[in-house]
């Protein structure tokens, strides 16, 4: 008598979903039993059997007998007739009893071999005369008996692995060898028809209609495992239970068998395709097929195909539908510049996904998108209505890249690639000359003007707008110039108390600071600086005794920085009023007192004043300052030639003719003169207009706009300032660099000029300067090397 106690031999295992239909013991419906199930035996019970007077013949008999042959009629009919553990365990046991015997370990060995191998022999006669689908269902459903055969008979001889296999080179372990007669017998014999049966499946599944795919991941993993020197079965858990399945590591039969027939099988199935949908379908339609049909494909992978498969099918799918085919859609009629100019959004971004999965079709998209960006782009800056108006020409430019922005978002993912191309468009179009850079900087100033129709009022829209101004601004090549002209506008709003917001403004500064660095902008921060320090001053001044208005004047001064401002004073000595003159004699007094060695230089075209006038009523007259020197000359004459104003106010003629002639225009007549000319001579009589009146008892008199001529295109540069910049890029890099070519040299100085784009000519010019200057000197030998002298 045979003791067992190992718990690992007492398991239960359903072996298939078939069910073994049994009559129920009071006549009602039968119900299907758990298929293959085995009682347990209570842990310790014995098992009558005499091993030791048993001959290894024997107990392959009693092995053939309470386990074989039950398990090959249940694989025949689905029924098993003997549901007891004592079966296993006797078989088990005779297995123990000769495992490590030699030869009888070799005989139970060849047995397990015999059997299955049998088995494969009756399923391949069988199988062999099937095609097409018949073939691939009944080999599925052998497959999978013949997992079950191998499963539980490696259960009944599993101690033969523990010490026959690993001492016999030329026998391998259960597993192995159940694999190896199956490939001898059944899969050398149908593989090839197997292969273009399943590959028929596919396609048809392919082409919209239903396919078992059940009885095709099943025999995927028999091409998976066949040829594994090292595969196993274990349980898999499924909604419907549990299900054997190899596990195997190996696909060499896989990919040499079934996967590159199917690849090719693949390749030239969407090749007719593809023919056919280029001549029926439109670009945007043939998009849609293209994406849904790599969708299928990677659906198919999960579903039943093995992974070891998906980059190869997808790059074999991505070559005939995306490769292969990209030129042609892209050169389609309805195809991707019509979709740019259609602004078809949704064929764009489809497009660019299908694209991006080969990087290298992404050009064929940029190489439309550019071009049009470019006519676009053309149309706006080149059309003179828009010309002709700053404020409409940045404008559009604004709109037309906030449209490209929402391109590159929508469309594009904000690719890098697409970026580079839309900047590249962008600034080749915009740098022809300098006029964006100018009308940015009047836009601006517009923008960033108090009390202006149409400018935006809400703070968060001033913001946004700001920052869509720094965006095009980055794309500016001239950037100097922009600085130079903003630096313009910006003292007139600050002398002029006219910035809409300081935070806006301080925002815009910051903004240019990260774009174009501290040095830049450190003018335009000193010109904040003297606005806060000048305020501070005042308020000092006006605590004086006279509370900062001596002969009874008020005024309010604003001290500048010479080299910040643009604000140059004038060339010739403007002669104030008695009035004004008590006010500057008051204001450097007490400035001299606090600051002593600076020297103040009136700057008079940049001030207003307010004038009290008796006309019919008396009125607060705002005029410029020179306004005011012309009008208080009135007080002492009512008539006075335009001469005789040149010359007791010292005015420029130029300047002074606009400043008079401001005055005699109709909406603002304080002064008359005979004649309709709006030109004055030397000797033409102007008079004080004492018939005056205005509905209003203060008004501001408006300036003439200065005879300007048409924003030219040429860069407006400061020759000068670009020459000391250049300068210095070439000095610093020399002196670090000691030794260098001339091509290199260029390249530096290049990427050291951020705020323009300076010309080779000019570069190549300054370098002779340098060497002139000795800062510099050519090697004697090589002539397009320099060398720097300290």
């Amino acid at each position: 008598t045979l003791w067992l106690r190992s718990c690992g031999l007492y398991c239960r295992h359903r072996l298939a979903r078939v069910r073994e239909v049994r009559p129920a013991r009071d006549g009602r419906a039968a119900t299907p039993p758990p298929a293959m199930e085995t009682q347990p035996v209570a842990k310790g019970d014995a098992i009558d059997l005499n091993l030791d007077d048993m001959t290894v013949e024997q107990g392959l008999q009693l092995i053939e007998v309470e386990r074989v042959q039950p398990l090959l009629k249940y694989l025949k009919t689905g029924v098993f007739t003997n549901k007891t553990n004592l079966t296993f365990m006797k078989a088990y046991s005779v297995v123990v009893q000769f495992g490590d015997r030699q030869p009888q370990s070799a005989k139970l060995y060849a047995y397990y071999k015999k059997v299955i191998g049998e088995y494969c022999q009756e399923a391949a006669g069988q199988i062999s005369s099937c095609t097409g689908e018949e073939l691939l269902t009944m080999l599925a459903d052998f497959w999978e008996k013949h997992t079950i055969l191998t499963f539980w008979m490696q259960r009944v001889f599993q101690y033969l692995d523990r010490f026959f296999t690993k001492n016999q080179p030329d026998d391998p372990d259960l597993f192995t060898t159940a694999l190896r007669v199956f490939q001898e017998h059944v899969y050398t014999k149908v593989k090839d028809n197997c292969v273009q049966a399943l590959i028929d499946q596919i396609n048809r599944e392919r082409n919209g209609q239903d396919i078992d795919q059940g009885v095709v991941r099943l025999l995927v993993e028999m091409f998976c495992t066949t040829g594994d020197d090292q595969p196993r079965i274990a349980k898999q858990r499924e909604l419907g239970g549990e299900r054997l399945v190899w596990i195997s590591s190996m696909r060499e039969r896989y990919k040499v068998d079934f996967e590159d027939p199917f690849l090719l099988s693949t390749a030239g199935y969407y090749k007719s395709k593809v023919a056919g949908w280029l001549a029926e379908y439109s670009c945007q339609e043939m998009l849609g097929e293209i994406a849904k049909r790599l969708d299928d494909e990677d659906s198919r992978i999960k579903r039943y195909l093995d992974q070891s498969s998906a980059e190869a099918l997808r790059k074999e799918c991505q070559t005939e539908l995306i490769l292969n085919t990209a030129k042609r859609l892209v050169e389609m009629n309805a195809g991707c510049e019509w979709m740019f100019v259609q602004k078809k959004h949704d064929g764009l971004t489809l497009m660019y996904r299908l694209f991006k999965r080969e990087p290298a079709m992404l050009p064929l998209i940029t190489e439309i998108m550019v071009p049009y960006i470019k006519r676009r782009c053309t149309s706006i800056v080149d059309d003179q209505q828009n010309i002709d108006d700053p404020h409409t020409y940045i404008s559009r430019v604004l709109d037309l890249k906030n449209e490209l922005e929402d391109l590159m978002a929508r469309c594009f993912d904000n690719d890098v690639t697409f970026q580079k191309a839309r900047n590249h468009a962008l600034e080749e179009v915009l740098n022809k000359d300098s006029r964006c850079a100018t009308y940015l900087a009047m836009f601006c100033d517009l923008q960033l003007k108090k009390g202006l129709k149409g400018r935006c009022e809400e703070e968060v829209s001033l913001m946004a707008l700001v920052n869509q101004v720094i965006g095009l601004f980055a794309h500016l090549k001239d950037k100097d110039i922009f600085l130079h002209c903003y630096k313009k506008h910006l003292s007139r709003r600050l002398l002029n108390r006219q910035s809409v917001s300081d935070d806006a403004e301080n925002t815009f500064i910051t903004k240019l600071k990260v774009e174009c660095g501290q040095q830049a902008i450190q003018k335009l921060v000193a010109m904040f600086t003297d606005m806060t320090l000048s305020a501070q001053l005042q308020e000092r001044y006006n605590r004086l005794s006279h509370h900062g208005s001596p002969a009874g004047v008020v005024h309010e001064v604003r001290v500048l920085q010479t080299n910040a401002w643009p604000e140059k004073p004038d060339d010739v000595n403007i002669a104030p009023c008695e009035e004004m003159v008590e006010c500057i004699k008051a204001f450097e007094q007490f400035y001299h007192s606090a600051h002593s060695g600076r020297k103040l230089r009136w700057i008079y075209n940049m001030g207003t004043a307010e004038i009290s006038a008796r006309f019919q009523k008396r009125h607060t007259v705002v005029v410029h300052t020179y306004q005011c020197l012309v009008l208080m000359l009135f007080n002492w004459r009512r008539e006075i030639s335009f001469g005789e104003i040149l010359e007791a106010t010292r005015i420029p003629r130029d300047e002074c003719h606009r400043q008079v002639l401001s005055m005699t225009v109709a909406k603002h007549r304080l002064l008359t003169y005979p004649g309709e000319e709006k030109k004055l001579e030397d000797s033409t009589a102007l008079s004080f207009n004492e018939a005056f009146v205005h509905e209003r008892m203060k008004f501001a008199v408006s300036l003439i706009k200065e005879k300007e001529k048409a924003v030219e295109v040429t860069v407006t540069e400061a020759p000068v300032e670009r020459r000391h910049v250049v300068d210095a890029a070439i000095v610093r890099i020399m002196k670090s660099r000691k030794r260098l070519d001339h091509n290199s040299l260029l390249d530096e100085v290049f990427r050291q000029c951020t705020l323009f784009k300076p010309q080779p000519s000019q570069i190549k010019a300054q370098i002779e300067n340098l060497i002139g200057r000795e800062f510099l000197k050519r090697d004697t030998e090589k002539r397009n090397v320099y060398i720097y002298l300290p």
